[in-house]
């Protein structure tokens, strides 16, 4: 009887084992990395060549950041920010595809229309201060963001452009690169 019970407990107990593992779930796919680059843009001093360096009342210490954010399904976020923009002000900000400027109407190194699916944002500066003992120091920063139908491989290696940060303080130009607080090459 013994025996019996003991028999009848192991193949019990090897049969409930042998069932309870042969139904094994695959692990879930582990997440997509989504990738983001960011690149900082100096003030227009005419980096794209001679006769190209900003000229007007704008202060000179502006920068730009771009960053690129990919949010899977050949999509990405667009995102820009400027440092030292004019509390108040409207930045229009762009990226002019590439061109042979032969070709262009104005001469110039892309095509004057910008590119709106790839950036095409009107952000405002917005200021804040910090500091102490009596000293106040004022940041003012613009910062906008848009979704692009681009992946983020075409945007980062592929796309050929440019970004612009056009000047608030004069007449809106596509063609007078003297009027960009920046311009250079988009995603480089």
């Amino acid at each position: 009887m013994k025996r019996t019970l003991f028999t009848s407990l192991a193949f019990f107990g090897l049969l409930f084992g042998i069932s309870s593992c042969q139904h094994h779930e695959a692990p879930a796919p582990a997440a997509a990395v989504l990738r983001t680059a960011t690149y900082t843009y100096a003030f227009n001093r005419g980096q794209l060549g001679e006769g190209t360096a900003y000229q007007g009342n704008h202060a000179t210490n502006m920068t730009a950041v771009l960053t690129i954010e990919e949010l899977g399904e050949n999509r990405c976020r667009v995102k820009m920010l400027l440092n030292h923009a004019i509390e108040g002000t409207t930045y229009l900000v762009h990226a002019h595809d590439a061109a042979n400027q032969e070709t262009t109407p104005n001469n110039t190194p892309y095509l004057e229309s910008p590119n709106e699916a790839v950036l095409s944002l009107a952000i405002t500066g917005v200021g804040h201060s910090h500091g102490s003992s009596g000293h106040r120091v004022a940041h003012i920063t613009a910062k906008g963001e848009q979704e692009s139908p681009f992946g983020f491989d075409y945007l980062t290696q592929w796309y050929a452009g440019f970004l612009v940060v056009h000047d608030p303080l004069q007449p809106l130009s596509t063609t007078n690169l003297q009027s960009y607080l920046v311009v250079n090459k988009f995603a480089r």
